[in-house]
């Protein structure tokens, strides 16, 4: 019966080309043929009975057949189609053998009642029949299905179990070779390939460097070695960090090398390896078969690949780390030597002022053992003054401020004795917090002492020499300038009341005259220089502003003074030695700058004193060191540093050839 159907079914309702429908056509003119011989032969009989019990007892069932036929093969079109064309076949013989029109009628709606019935109940049966060969159809569809479901579930279940599998090992591994090796074989094994190849990325070199590979042979694998990144299949995909599928090798133009051909490889997928969002390699899972990969199988391999990319990660981040814990090891024991057997005293101290930890160079500084000195609070061993020094330096250490370091500090010794220390203080942290102190000290008591003895010596020298100045300062004053007026006026008076005096002789005595009076005048200047009475009577202030005076009127230079601040008087030694440092400096600026303009300032601040000496002369080049001062001639700079220092400032010195010098102190109030 399909094979019935099939052939009547011919495209485009063709039914003309179906031998069905020439049968169905046979035995309706069959049929006709038979009706018009009835009529040729009214007493034909056939097989001895008589023409009209069998033309009756024939035309009732020959003439369904083709009706039925039909309906099998064309359903109710068909067979109604049919059941038309036999009844217009057998429609005169009906008329002529019924008396009338009733009877004709009856005859024919009979014969079609009787044939639409058989049509329809043949069709109602093909149509059961359909109905259940598509039932058994889409059984067996969804019988085929639930098998792929189950073969599905299967290897689904399979690649669950060697991922998890494979997954634990991975994560128990932190060796960079096992875990390399797991990971190629769990993507064989997973996504059913021959060929995998797993790459690195040299970030350095920008290029992917093979780490592993298995399923080719090395010659290949050293083909596809350093391959540049966006270069090639793998290159693609780690540049732009998506999945990229090969359907055919042999195809494919873009990506595929010629070695990929020499290996029969045909299909390849190859997705990034990737760890917080950060590419470090690529790996190609391949066959020699051509084979489509499924999205899923995709997103399978995507998500194994960031499995391997971030235990590869974890492996580099464990070996880094294995290599940091080794030199921080080595460092440590370093340290500790250093630490040991350092000559300055090291030691830790907890925030409250404990000492955690301690060296030898330490206990003999404060004078004890060093199971004495670990545990002792350092504030016991500071006076009062020296511990608010040591919370300020803390504090700031905290603040994350600035500190001056190295700073000096006193401790009291076991002995009882005091020790300077010249000390550099550093907070300690343990995980980002600050939980100690680290203390380096070097004991310069001995030093601080020669220091001081050279202040004192110097300041001695200094205070020496200013009155040795003054007192020399006086007696030219006082002796040889009052013995040079006397002589004068006894020369004068000789030279106008001698009347007999030739007039040579007389010139003469005049040019001695003047000769004295100049002598007299430098006689008072040196008498000056040496100590100004100004600066004993009036002060600092007009001492330096006739300074200023003196080198515009002698020597045109043209000169400024500027004060700012609120004005006072010094002690009589820092007043010499502001006196001395702007005398020595605009002396400087006379002899050495070739200078037109000079400005001096004078700057009073409540904790000091700023006194700034600028010309605009030619400069000179500062040497590296101030200790070259002197070695280079430049005696007068070196000894105004000298006098800063013996009053406890400080002396600057800016100068550049062609920009002019600036000479800057720093006096304390």
């Amino acid at each position: 019966m399909d094979e019935l159907n099939s052939e009547a079914t011919i495209p485009g309702g063709r039914f003309y080309r179906s031998r069905h429908f020439w049968l169905v056509v046979v035995a309706v003119l069959v049929l006709a043929a038979y009706s018009a011989s009835e009529h040729l032969a009214p007493s034909l009989s056939i097989l001895g009975f008589s023409s009209a019990l069998f033309r009756d007892t024939f035309e009732r069932s020959f003439f369904i057949i083709p009706v039925i036929y039909a309906t099998v093969i064309f359903r109710l079109r068909g067979g109604f189609t049919t059941l038309a064309a036999s009844l217009a076949i057998v429609a005169p013989e009906f008329y002529m053998t019924q008396p009338g029109f009733i009877g004709f009628a009856v005859q024919m709606t009979g014969a079609a009642t009787i044939a639409s019935a058989g049509i329809l109940f043949v069709n109602y049966h093909l149509n059961q029949r359909d109905k259940l060969k598509l039932a058994v159809e889409r059984l067996d569809v969804a019988h085929e299905k639930l098998h792929q479901k189950v073969r599905s579930s299967i290897e689904q279940e399979h690649r669950l179990a060697a991922l998890t599998s494979f997954s634990a090992t991975l994560n128990e591994s932190l060796d960079i070779e096992q875990v390399i090796d797991t990971a190629i074989n769990m993507v064989k094994e997973i996504m059913f390939v021959e060929v995998v190849l797993l790459f690195t990325l040299d970030e350095t070199a920008k290029e992917l460097r093979i780490a592993a590979f298995e399923g080719v042979n090395q010659k290949y694998a050293e083909a596809v070695d350093h391959m540049r990144l966006g270069d090639g299949f793998c290159g693609r995909v780690a540049k732009t960090g998506q999945p990229l599928i090969i359907e055919d090798t042999l195809t494919d133009t873009e990506f595929t090398k010629p070695e990929a051909k020499k290996e029969r490889l045909r299909t390849q997928l190859s997705v990034p390896l990737k760890t917080r969002g950060k590419i470090i390699g690529t790996i190609c899972a391949a066959t020699r078969k051509p084979r489509r990969f499924t999205q899923s199988e995709v997103e399978l391999l995507t998500a194994i690949g960031n499995l391997i990319g971030i235990a590869i990660e974890n492996s580099y981040l464990y070996n880094e780390h294995e290599v940091a814990t080794e030199k921080l090891s080595r460092s440590e024991k370093r340290y500790r030597r250093l630490f040991e057997n350092a000559l300055d005293a090291i030691w830790v101290q907890s925030l409250s002022g404990n000492i955690i930890r301690a060296n030898e160079a330490a206990a003999d500084l404060f004078g004890r053992t060093l199971g004495e000195l670990v545990g002792l609070d350092v504030r016991l061993l500071l006076s009062e003054d020296d511990r608010v020094v040591s919370s300020e330096t803390q504090e700031k250490l905290l603040r994350g401020e600035e500190t001056k370091q190295p700073y000096t500090q006193k401790i009291i010794r076991n002995d009882g004795r005091t020790a300077v220390l010249m000390m550099t203080t550093n907070l300690t942290k343990t995980n980002g917090t600050p939980d100690g102190l680290q203390c380096i000290a070097r004991d310069i008591t001995d030093q601080v002492r020669m220091e001081e003895n050279q202040q004192f010596y110097l300041e001695q020298i200094t205070k020496a020499h200013e009155e040795e100045r003054q007192r020399i300062s006086r007696d030219l004053h006082d002796s040889a300038a009052q013995n040079l007026i006397g002589v004068l006026h006894q020369l004068e008076n000789f030279c106008q009341t001698d009347e007999f005096l030739p007039m040579p002789r007389l010139r003469l005595l005049w040019s001695f005259h003047e000769r004295l009076k100049d002598s007299l005048q430098e006689i008072r200047a040196l008498s000056r220089d040496l100590r100004p009475s100004i600066l004993d009577d009036l002060g600092i202030l007009p001492a330096i502003d006739w300074l200023v005076e003196q080198i515009r009127t002698e020597h045109k230079i043209i000169a400024s003074l500027k004060v700012s601040g609120e004005r006072r008087r010094f002690s009589p030694e820092i007043e010499v030695t502001v006196f001395r440092i702007v005398q020595e400096a605009l002396r400087n600026v006379i002899k050495h700058a070739d200078a037109t303009k000079v400005w001096v300032s004078l700057e009073f601040e409540d904790s000091h004193t700023v006194i700034k000496v600028e010309d605009n002369g030619k400069g000179f080049e500062l040497p590296e060191s101030t200790g070259d001062l002197s070695r280079l001639g430049k005696l007068g700079v070196d000894g105004m540093m000298t006098r800063a220092r013996l009053v406890g400032g400080k002396l600057n010195v800016t100068s550049r050839p062609g920009s002019g010098t600036i000479i800057e102190a720093d006096i304390p109030a």
